[in-house]
C-alpha cells in the first residue's frame, strides 16, 4: 500500500512539474493574443475582466473595442460621432415637421366627413 501512495505522489508531482512548466509558455501566448488580437477579441477580454473585478462589462468592452481598432477607423468613429451631433437637430425639427403635417391632414380629413 505504501508503495502504490509514493508512486502515485511522484507521478502527481511530476505531472505537477511538466504543467508549471507550461504555464508560462501559455501566458505568453496568451498575452500576445490580446495585445496583437483583433478588437472584438479585446473588447471580450475587457468586459470579462471588467465583470470578474465588479466594474461595469458593457463600458470595459466598449473601450477595449475602441482600443483595438486602427487609427483611421478611429478617426472615421470620430468623424461620424460629429456627423451625428450636427445632424440630430435637423432630423429632430424634419420629423416634428412631419408630425405637423400629418396632424394637420388628420384635422382636415376629420373636418370633412
Amino acid at each position: 500500500m505504501k508503495t502504490h501512495v509514493r508512486r502515485l505522489t511522484r507521478a502527481v508531482r511530476k505531472r505537477r512539474d511538466a504543467v508549471m512548466r507550461d504555464v508560462p509558455a501559455s501566458t505568453d501566448r496568451l498575452i500576445d493574443s490580446v495585445t496583437e488580437g483583433s478588437a472584438s477579441r479585446r473588447a471580450v477580454l475587457k468586459g470579462a475582466k471588467a465583470a470578474l473585478t465588479g466594474k461595469n462589462p458593457v463600458w470595459a468592452a466598449v473601450k477595449g473595442l475602441i482600443s483595438g481598432l486602427s487609427t483611421r477607423t478611429k478617426i472615421l468613429l470620430a468623424l461620424l460621432v460629429v456627423l451625428v451631433a450636427l445632424l440630430a437637430p435637423v432630423l429632430l425639427v424634419v420629423a416634428l415637421l412631419v408630425l405637423l403635417v400629418a396632424w394637420l391632414v388628420a384635422a382636415v380629413r376629420a373636418a370633412t366627413r
